[in-house]
């Protein structure tokens, strides 16, 4: 499915829709990411990843993009509403409004690439930036993912909490080897507050036994070692204030085009 351009009335609405957020937030890094249901054989839906995995090289190769991953979702099935991810990180909005030319895709087999959309349907499209983040020194295998939803008006208050209560502690479980990373991802397109989350909270690791460890002493005395001066129960109280977890998922990384 080649194509150079996103189509002009895309370009238009997506502009039209982002120009408050991007007059507000300088933006780094955008990260895109494309929820897919696969129709069929898995099999046959990965074999048109692994021809487009030379396109993302080739993108990164080129400073078009930072990363690409493919993502697997565990615990889906054939009602769920997708099963496959794939994560872009991009440079900038121009990136992300001309993800692809001509020149990407000589020498590759087109007949594969022209079935990208039999095996799959592209279900919804995301943009996030990535307001808080322990630096990552290896890349996770699992990723626990925290759907957060935060009222209008209370972004700042949120971002404080996990700024001040909760990074410093991702941060001790970090250096433990119980984390490999620790992100917060603020969602702007879809824009609005009506939606279903407007945050992401990204806990990784490096395999399944540590997605569900907790502190040998327990998350009570963990924390207050963290913060010896605040109660237990005011820092869940103000964690709970500042928003709603609407749901977690459980994601795997399948592949990636990445820096060495």
């Amino acid at each position: 499915m080649k194509t150079s351009s996103y189509p002009l009335f895309v370009k238009v609405t997506l502009s039209f829709a982002l120009v408050l957020f991007c007059s507000s937030f300088a933006l780094s890094q955008i990260t895109q990411v494309e929820f897919m249901k696969v129709n069929g054989d898995v099999d046959d839906y990965l074999k048109v990843e692994q021809e487009w995995k030379k396109v993302h090289q080739r993108r990164l190769d080129n400073d078009l993009i930072y990363a690409w991953y493919l993502v697997r979702r565990h615990l889906s099935g054939t009602g769920s509403e997708y099963d496959y991810m794939t994560v872009t990180v991009f440079p900038s909005m121009n990136a992300v409004f001309n993800p692809y030319s001509d020149d990407l895709f000589e020498g590759l087999d087109q007949d594969i690439i022209d079935k990208t959309a039999e095996t799959r349907d592209l279900v919804k499209t995301e943009l996030f930036d990535t307001p808080l983040v322990l630096e990552i020194t290896n890349l996770p295998q699992f990723l626990n993912m925290e759907f957060m939803k935060v009222n209008q008006g209370n972004d700042d208050t949120y971002l404080e909490m996990e700024d001040e209560l909760w990074k410093a502690a991702h941060l001790v479980r970090k250096q433990q080897g119980v984390l490999t990373s620790w992100s917060v991802y603020r969602q702007f397109y879809p824009g609005g507050y009506g939606g279903e989350y407007n945050y992401v909270v990204v806990n990784g690791f490096a395999d399944l036994k540590k997605v569900t460890f907790e502190p040998e002493e327990g998350w009570e005395e963990f924390m207050k070692k963290i913060h010896p001066d605040m109660a237990y129960s005011d820092l869940i109280s103000r964690t709970l204030g500042s928003r709603v977890l609407i749901k977690t998922e459980l994601w795997e990384l399948v592949d990636s085009v990445y820096p060495k």
